[in-house]
């Protein structure tokens, strides 16, 4: 029987009870009375447990997706990611968040065509200013405003890590550029790693007779046969 049906069976029962005289008569309105309040919450607990699993079936059907490519600017205020997300102008404010610590956010884009997106930055190369950072919704982009502390100064970098690994790679270079045959040993490694086996099979060659040059003298080939890779 529908809901409302048997709401208004309750309140006819209820009505009738105020009138009834008889003790038999005054039973039976209780008793049907009790069994549509019964039926009326079986009814309402079926219908929460339905909307409960369907809820539960839509959280899963939307997983998550990590997002890792992004572009950056920066003016003297402000340090500027762009976020390309096809279609993102169309969700409401509240599906877009952004969290901010001093050195770190993290987006969130909640059911985008049935997806939940996210980008997180962690360990921002200066610190930001929490309250005045922003994100602005653009068509197929979000764009979001990280507020400098300390304003004028210059992010050569967006990260602490990428900061460090610059460094690295600076360093490096410089070894490297003071030891050119060591130099030339790493290129080697490099290209042998990540050639395919051709590569790998000529690199070992001429690695090889450069090391029996080196011990037998210049009548045998050297590293000179790398040109026909």
């Amino acid at each position: 029987m529908p809901l409302e049906q048997l709401k208004a069976d309750v309140a006819e029962c209820a009505a009738l009870l105020e009138h009834a005289k008889s003790a038999r008569v005054k039973g039976a309105l209780t008793q049907a009375k009790a069994e549509a309040e019964r039926e009326i919450i079986n009814l309402e607990i079926k219908a929460r447990l339905a909307a409960e699993r369907q809820a539960g079936a839509d959280s899963k059907r939307r997983y998550l997706h990590e997002l890792t490519d992004y572009g950056w600017d920066q003016s003297s205020k402000f340090v500027k990611l762009f976020i390309t997300l096809a279609g993102v102008q169309n969700c409401t404010e509240e599906a877009v968040t952004v969290n901010y610590t001093d050195h770190s956010l993290q987006l969130h884009v909640s059911d985008l065509n049935g997806k939940d997106f996210g980008l997180t930055v962690n360990n921002l190369l200066y610190a930001i200013d929490i309250e005045k950072s922003y994100r602005k919704l653009k068509t197929d982009m979000v764009a979001i405003y990280l507020k400098k502390v300390e304003e004028g100064q210059s992010w050569d970098v967006l990260t602490s890590i990428q900061k460090r690994l610059k460094q690295k790679q600076d360093n490096e270079l410089a070894k490297e550029s003071e030891n050119p045959e060591g130099a030339l040993v790493n290129i080697m490694k490099k290209m042998y790693n990540s050639g395919d086996s051709k590569t790998k099979q000529m690199i070992a060659k001429a690695w090889t007779e450069s090391q029996d040059k080196a011990r037998f003298g210049s009548e045998v080939g050297g590293l000179g046969n790398l040109g026909d890779i």
